[in-house]
């Protein structure tokens, strides 16, 4: 197609280091090759319950006619209220089914609220580096991303601080906070009980919202400080959670939290781009929930990602004792340092390439790009065994470029 056709939107389209990544994995395989890969962002599909999965499905389809047809937008009522219990149970959040939004998964959650709540131009505060998929649909909507640079406890307030009062001194206006407190993504990073609070209570000072991102709140190692929004006495925060990590990422089921106002739009805005998040989906999950599944194994997988979790960082410091990582608490990976001046997407690459091992460079996950310097790593997806072999094929080349 003639480029004339394409909007002007279409400019502010990035391709996604992602699926670059996953292209040539892909390649890689087509070929033959075996790729040992630190890059997924996937549960372990072995502590998946799929036989139990399989089962509902089956259950689903031949007794709820109503399973291949269009449900509610908002999402089906029963599946809203045992989010409802999920999210007060774990992440401490009371709120009414009524407020709750099914969607499909959490990044079109986002996007949906980037939608209603931003316009081109509009500011948006966010951890330096964030995850890569908010970042780009930020950017994909013309907003402009200002980064806050993170330590060991989370997202700098007093840095958060100086850069909203020179911003309002410069006359313009944050309208949104984009946080993942918890286990972020990429750095594995959990944001201590202080910072939530003072988080907190800047938004409330300087009247911004803050949208939290509760994708890696089940998937803890150490038990994580209470959620932001669970003490939002103003309504200031909006949630966004999935089943996503404990349930099978293809499924598809996310949600938002917010007010009453908030959510009447959403699924305005909703209904014209896929009018509900799929039925059969929706319905596995309620029976998912209903039966107890998600405490059942939930355990076993904390279990399982903590002791690769463990491995991981003895391999690293095992092979590589002078690197500097990130040590998470919680979620699926974790942030490893190149030398100052090396290229994370060169590495990436040549280590794919050479050793056939693949990892996520984290330099596009920074608002400014300014640590090309990093990778991400999972360990949640591959074996214990691949991840010491992985990890030792990556220091080789670690060693061979930076003696």
């Amino acid at each position: 197609m003639e480029p004339k056709y394409l909007s002007a939107r279409s400019n502010w389209i990035e391709a996604s280091p992602l699926a670059l990544i996953v292209s040539k994995i892909a390649t890689l395989k087509a070929k033959g090759i075996s790729v040992l890969s630190l890059a997924a962002g996937d549960p372990d599909p072995s502590l998946i319950p799929r036989e139990e999965l399989a089962d509902i499905a089956y259950d689903v389809l031949k007794n709820i006619p109503a399973s291949i047809l269009y449900t509610p937008t908002a999402g089906i009522f029963e599946l809203r209220k045992e989010i409802s219990r999920l999210t007060e149970k774990y992440d401490k959040i009371k709120v009414d089914p009524q407020n709750i939004v099914v969607s499909s998964g959490s990044t079109i959650a986002i996007d949906l609220l980037i939608r209603i709540l931003l316009d081109p131009g509009d500011i948006v505060i966010v951890e330096n580096p964030t995850y890569i998929n908010t970042l780009y649909a930020l950017k994909q909507h013309g907003i402009q991303v200002i980064g806050v640079f993170m330590d060991s406890n989370g997202m700098k307030i007093d840095e958060l601080e100086d850069t909203v009062k020179k911003l309002l001194s410069q006359g313009k206006k944050i309208k949104l906070i984009y946080t993942i407190p918890t286990g972020q993504n990429p750095s594995g990073i959990t944001m201590s009980l202080n910072r939530r609070k003072h988080l907190l209570e800047i938004a409330s000072q300087y009247d911004i919202l803050i949208l939290e991102d509760l994708a890696y709140n089940y998937i803890f190692y150490e038990e994580p400080p209470p959620t932001i929004k669970s003490m939002d006495d103003e309504g200031r925060v909006i949630a966004v959670g999935t089943l996503s990590k404990a349930m099978g990422t293809g499924f598809r089921i996310g949600w938002i939290i917010a007010s009453e106002t908030i959510t009447k739009k959403v699924i305005e805005m909703k209904q014209p781009i896929d009018f509900c998040a799929p039925a059969i989906s929706q319905y596995i999950a309620l029976e998912y929930l209903r039966r107890g599944l998600f405490e059942k194994y939930h355990l076993k997988v904390l279990r399982a990602y903590k002791e690769k979790r463990d491995i991981l960082i003895k391999s690293l410091e095992t092979h590589l004792p002078k690197a500097l990582f990130t040590r998470p608490s919680a979620g699926m990976f974790l942030m490893l340092y190149l030398p100052e001046d090396a290229d994370g997407q060169e590495f990436a690459e040549k280590l794919l390439d050479k050793y056939h091992v693949a990892v996520v460079p984290a330099g596009p996950f920074h608002p400014n790009k300014d640590h090309p310097n990093t990778l991400r790593l999972n360990f949640s997806r591959p074996s214990v065994k691949d991840i010491e072999e992985a990890v030792n094929r990556l220091a080789k080349l670690y060693h061979e470029l930076y003696h």
